[in-house]
């Protein structure tokens, strides 16, 4: 821009508005004849895009497990290099365990292409062995196979098809792998948003549904969090701060529909009271509730999870209306314990209640009144298992902390500023006046909206798509956060979902890939690069 004349720099924005095509490349016509040897290699392909994922999904590689994520890089790696790549690992920013890895394939063209997928995904350890790869019908089934290691596996797969027809009109091509978008990317966003620069088009491996789709916009993705301190700590004890807690749960669950196009779901509580059963009348006595819920996507499915959390809060309030008016009851809620990580609905959650039960009350009577409580579930396939047990609650927790955190999407920043204000609003409006409550929350991931390019290049995917007997929808906006978002602050083209079809992200039920999908998906990101470069 620099080298412009003052004049012709201030008429760039209206010529470009005018003469779209002298400023953008036409993408959306696919002029250039496809491969047609592409789509065949790429069905012979399939069987070791399979085996592929059988070894990629062996490894537990959860953000933030690294010896799985090391397993995951060394594979890689081994892959790229038989490849002719040049391979690199690069260390990670804010001490995020687990390296980011880098492809890098040499041209003869002009064009360079930045294809990137994440390696972390959000199983805790053990969930590798537990659920191993298998195939039933049309599906691939493994935690993690959809989002994103099926992005992984078509990006490789894709430059092997490459290399067997011997292409080599592109300038640079690097597949970068990074190690925890799951967890917002702290250590992996400003590489991306680097790498992005020094590309000329990025394409993005995040998964795509059974209705396979181009997504234009993803959310920004925002955390909430709530701590309370525990009656224990020089607070009065007339605080009740996980009944505190669980109000708030409850009032705030229709915020989303008084703000538009937002979400939040409570994903994580972690809450424990100072005071102990010592300090009531005895007998001692504790009821401890187990509440099975189901796990999903925070932000695309939470309509397909059962929250747990949301299911506890409700027991909370439900039990403690039932027993309140009884005689010679003393009670206090003193743990409540629930989610995995921030972006899935939590699938359990477990509660405890010290009981004190005075000698001329109908002991029977209460359990019975309680258990009947909590069986009456309020979201329905919710269940509830409560236990009886006479002696006190056993803490292994030294330092009582009061913390519940909430997942929140967003279409854009002025969206996020009008829920985190309505969401304080509601926070604040205490039940217990002594409840000493502190509220933290930020917009930790922009959302991502395609640019004129690379809409642009997302007609152009859906084009080659048809061409290979496919369809591709234009998908608005996902509740998703991705790192699109990240590559776009580059000002490059973006085109988003060019993983796996498939589903169950995040959620209890099985991850999976739909196995007949492949060739085409394969096929598509060859022929995106083939037909970019000889443009």
């Amino acid at each position: 821009m620099a080298s412009f004349p003052s004049v012709l720099r201030s008429l760039l924005p209206c010529t470009c508005c005018l003469f779209l095509g002298l400023c953008l490349p036409v993408w959306s016509q696919n002029q250039v004849p496809k491969d047609t040897e592409l789509l065949r290699l790429a069905e012979l392909e399939t069987p070791h895009v399979l085996a592929s994922l059988k070894e990629l999904t062996s490894h537990d590689s959860g953000t933030g497990q690294a010896q799985g994520m090391l397993k995951v890089v060394e594979w890689i790696e081994q892959f790229g290099q038989q490849l002719g790549a040049q391979t690199e690992r690069i260390t990670p920013f804010a001490n995020v365990v687990g390296p980011n890895v880098a492809l890098v394939f040499k041209g003869q063209g002009k064009r360079n292409f930045l294809l990137i997928a994440h390696m972390d995904t959000v199983y805790p350890p053990g969930t590798a062995s537990a659920k191993p790869f298998r195939i039933e019908g049309s599906r691939a089934i493994a935690p993690g196979i959809a989002d994103d290691k099926g992005g992984i596996a078509v990006f490789l797969h894709a430059m092997k098809l490459l290399k067997q027809r011997d292409f080599k009109d592109f300038g640079q091509i690097t597949l970068l792998f990074t190690s925890d978008e799951e967890r917002g990317s702290l250590g992996s966003r400003d590489l991306i948003r680097r790498r992005a620069q020094e590309h000329d088009v990025v394409l993005s491996g995040e998964p795509t549904g059974v209705e396979e789709m181009i997504v234009l916009g993803t959310s920004g993705v925002a955390g909430l969090s709530v701590r309370m301190a525990s009656s224990g700590l020089g607070v009065s004890q007339d605080s009740r701060p996980l009944e505190e807690l669980a109000d708030m749960m409850l009032r705030t669950r229709e915020v989303s529909a008084q703000v538009p196009e937002t979400r939040m779901n409570w994903t994580l509580v972690k809450a424990e009271d100072a005071r102990r059963l010592d300090r009531m009348p005895s007998p001692n006595m504790t009821a401890t509730f187990r509440v099975q819920g189901k796990a999903s996507h925070a932000g695309v499915n939470p309509h397909l999870g059962i929250n747990a959390l949301t299911e506890a809060a409700d027991l909370i309030q439900r039990v403690g209306a039932k027993i309140a008016p009884i005689p010679g009851l003393t009670w206090h809620w003193r743990s409540w314990q629930g989610g995995i990580v921030t972006n899935i609905i939590p699938n359990e959650s477990t509660l405890v209640l010290e009981l004190s039960i005075g000698a001329q009350a109908d002991r029977a009577e209460i359990l019975k009144t309680i258990a009947s409580a909590a069986e009456k579930t309020w979201l329905a396939g919710a269940k509830v298992q409560v236990d009886f047990k006479e002696a006190p609650f056993q803490s292994s927790d030294s330092s009582p902390t009061v913390f519940a955190s909430a997942d929140m999407r967003v279409p854009d920043a002025q969206a996020y500023e009008r829920l985190a204000l309505r969401v304080r609003e509601l926070l604040n409006a205490k039940k217990f006046i002594t409840a000493h409550v502190n509220i933290q929350s930020g917009l930790g991931f922009p959302a991502y909206n395609a640019s004129a390019e690379g809409r642009q290049l997302a007609e152009l995917a859906r084009t080659i798509y048809a061409d290979l007997g496919g369809r591709l929808s234009l998908l608005p906006r996902t509740y998703g956060g991705t790192d699109a978002a990240w590559a776009s602050l580059s000002g490059k083209p973006v085109i988003e979902s060019l993983g796996l079809p498939g589903g169950n992200y995040h959620s209890s039920d099985e991850e999976f890939v739909l196995i007949d999908r492949i060739p085409k998906r394969l096929a598509l990101v060859a022929e995106l690069i083939r037909t970019i470069s000889r443009r």
